[in-house]
């Protein structure tokens, strides 16, 4: 799909509203699963936004029923080795790309496995449609979880709700992800889905860019650190949004150095 000519695939849509970059994944007659093909597309969607100081931040979504159920395993063959460490790679990069990024917020517009779970994890904001359900399937085939989700979920949910959902394949409905945390906000149908998702963008746009990302990177990478050193970095942080002329400059040369 395009969006002022700029191409990610048949399976990704694009667009950008709000200078928010829109990405919505379109394989609806696989239930949005991921193919390493796709995932790559995906990347470049993200780093697209990422790269292009016009677009202020991400909604990452899908069409149809479904957000995705995760990799497609029909698509790969489990025994090429190689293939997987690409596939693995591949989401493992567009999740840090997301937890280092620009705001990006999460619009889950029906059931989320595998890899929906992960990318929803490093988003700053996660809305679902109240039919949505989210699962980790992948004890059941023997496959480790991969993409940062154990470091994720564990900060975010804490380690028996980790353990429940990755040990034990637990299918967690959207009132209890929102209860443990794994959601910000339930909505009714997909038609509010986007409308709050937008609203949300709005807010955003609005507000001083700068000063948005350093939030993001400190409230991401400071929480593990010792106090002195996490108020050292948020203290920089502070001084370097109110004294460098290039704010966006900082906040960059601040993420590389905080990640």
């Amino acid at each position: 799909m395009t969006s002022d000519n700029v191409e990610f695939g048949e399976f990704i849509e694009f667009s950008v509203s709000k200078r928010f970059g829109i990405i919505k994944l379109n394989r609806v007659h696989r239930a949005n699963a991921l193919t390493i093909d796709m995932v790559k597309n995906l990347k470049k969607a993200i780093e697209y936004c990422q790269n292009n100081e016009k677009i202020r931040g991400i909604v990452l979504t899908g069409n149809g029923t479904t957000f995705t159920t995760g990799l497609d395993m029909d698509t790969i063959d489990g025994s090429d080795h190689v293939a997987v460490k690409d596939y693995e790679k591949t989401a493992a990069d567009i999740a840090e790309l997301i937890f280092n990024g620009k705001p990006t917020i999460c619009a889950i517009n029906g059931k989320a496995m595998g890899d929906a779970v992960a990318y929803s994890l490093c988003s700053d904001y996660r809305i679902a449609i109240k039919e949505s359900y989210f699962m980790m399937p992948e004890i059941k085939s023997g496959i480790f979880p991969g993409a940062g989700t154990i470091v994720l979920m564990t900060r975010i949910i804490g380690i028996p709700w980790t353990k429940r959902i990755l040990m034990f394949a637990e299918k967690i409905p959207t009132e209890k992800a929102l209860e443990i945390g794994l959601i910000d906000q339930i909505v009714d149908n997909r038609e509010e889905l986007m409308e709050e998702t937008m609203k949300k963008a709005r807010f955003l746009f609005t507000k001083n860019q700068p000063a948005l990302n350093l939030i993001k990177l400190c409230s991401n990478h400071l929480s593990d650190k010792p106090y002195n050193k996490a108020y050292a970095l948020e203290k920089e942080a502070l001084l370097g949004w109110a004294e460098e002329e290039d704010k966006m400059q900082f906040v960059n040369k601040f993420r590389e150095k905080i990640k």
